[in-house]
Formats: C-alpha cells, structure tokens, sequence
C-alpha cells in the first residue's frame, strides 16, 4: 500500500503484513483510523479503516483466543 506524506509529501509503502496487523489493531482496540509514522519526517500520518481495506481484500480478524479444553 502506497501512502504520501502529509507533512514532507514523500510517498512510502506499507507491507502486506503491516496492513493486516493495523487491521487487526483497528478491529481489537475499535479505531476507525490508523496511525502510521513517516519513515523519513517521523510525522504520524492517519490511514482510514476503509483505505486498509481496499489495500487488503482477503484480510480477515485473527482471533488470538485460546480455546479452554474441559
């Protein structure tokens, strides 16, 4: 996923997996935003739930509970 900075308007990219962790944070904490820092001006640039998204289609919620085993 390609974002611009809104600060120094240079372009970086996030990863694939960093996607899916924001989404996870998005979903766990119930954010409608992301905050993501700028490699080159350490600006936070905020990044939509929607705009995650679109960047990863097939992304679906982890689920870190642990199943109990009675």
């Amino acid at each position: 996923m390609q974002i611009r900075c809104y600060q120094c308007h240079r372009p970086f990219a996030l990863t694939r997996e960093a996607v899916h962790t924001a989404l996870d944070v998005i979903e766990e904490q119930g954010l409608s935003h992301y905050n993501v820092p700028c490699p080159h001006c350490r600006r936070v640039n905020r990044v939509s739930k929607a705009e995650l998204h679109r960047a990863a289609p097939d992304w679906q919620p982890a689920t870190n509970t642990p199943e109990k085993s009675e």
